[in-house]
């Protein structure tokens, strides 16, 4: 028989312990490291990530430090990857532009490709050539202070020639390459893998569903050796009413209780298309969530996707 105190203890403790679960419910815990998120260690980490044009960010998703190495590892993986497009389409980007790339033209010539659509030269162009009447120098730079600099170089070499006087006669000249630039796109890997299952799992987040439900992405992020949770998908358009001309980014989850399904989809510049099973034995309550934006305006899209693929698909 237990006396009133005990009783009393016993109610005290019970109580406690619903306090101390239901706070571990509220806290945030970075999806990564599992350490609890404060104001100071949260990221509020890009949706879609911010290379290639992403503008949404979520909060208590991943701290910090967590952030910053599946950046340096899964993010840039995928930036790489999806540079040539960011140039050729000019992305609007919420930090900093794509990064000047170089490319080949169909004739072997060499440009430089900038955010503005721009083309410079990889490197000056310096050609010294004897003949009968004496040396023919071609000097070809990108900007006045780079002539300026490989002109003093000559002068130095031919004490004769007034580097400045020649400066003066020097005339910038705007062209453009008489070849089509060619193009190789190629995409893939787990690093950049990770990267868009990291995006599907940020958009759950925001829905109040735990991404802790969804154990197929998180063994896959957290495991080196586990199986992939994605395939490219193009057997047809999951996108309802695609606009035309916009090279669209689209991310979408849903959860499936009838089916045990969570899943979820990643397009990036209508091209990149990914289809995930981020859990295959879901038995909360149903839902769908969908972001997308015109990465060439940094504008949001009102976009929905028709993904109802099965556990066998």
């Amino acid at each position: 028989r237990w006396t009133r105190n005990k009783l009393l203890a016993c109610v005290v403790s019970v109580m406690q312990n619903g306090v101390d679960l239901l706070r571990s419910d509220l806290e945030k815990r970075c999806l990564l490291c599992e350490e609890v998120i404060s104001t100071e260690t949260d990221s509020r980490e890009h949706l879609i990530p911010n290379s290639i044009g992403g503008r949404k960010k979520v909060s208590g998703f991943l701290c910090v430090d967590c952030n910053s190495e599946s950046g340096d590892n899964w993010e840039s993986a995928l930036a790489r990857q999806m540079n040539p497009l960011g140039l050729f389409f000019r992305i609007n980007r919420e930090r900093g532009d794509a990064p000047s790339q170089k490319f080949q033209t169909t004739s072997g010539d060499e440009w430089v490709l900038n955010a503005d659509g721009s083309l410079d030269l990889p490197r000056p162009i310096f050609k010294e050539q004897k003949n009968e009447n004496g040396v023919e120098i071609n000097i070809s730079a990108r900007n006045m202070a780079e002539a300026k600099r490989m002109l003093n170089g000559v002068a130095r070499k031919y004490p004769q020639l007034d580097a400045d006087e020649l400066l003066e006669k020097a005339q910038t000249k705007t062209s453009y390459s008489q070849n089509p630039i060619k193009f190789n796109l190629s995409f893939g890997g787990l690093d950049a893998g990770r990267s868009f299952v990291k995006t599907a799992l940020a958009l759950v987040s925001t829905t109040g569903v735990s991404v802790r439900d969804c154990e197929h992405a998180i063994q896959f992020l957290k495991e080196q050796e586990s199986e992939p949770c994605f395939g490219y998908y193009y057997e047809k358009d999951l996108v309802l009413e695609r606009p035309t001309g916009i090279p669209i980014h689209i991310v979408h989850v849903n959860g499936d209780p009838d089916n045990n399904l969570i899943r979820g989809y990643v397009e990036y510049f209508g091209v990149m298309r990914v289809v995930m099973c981020l859990s295959s034995s879901y038995s909360g309550n149903a839902f769908s969530a969908t972001y997308s934006i015109d990465p060439t305006k940094g504008k949001e899209l009102d976009l929905d996707v028709d993904l109802d693929l099965t556990s066998t698909d």
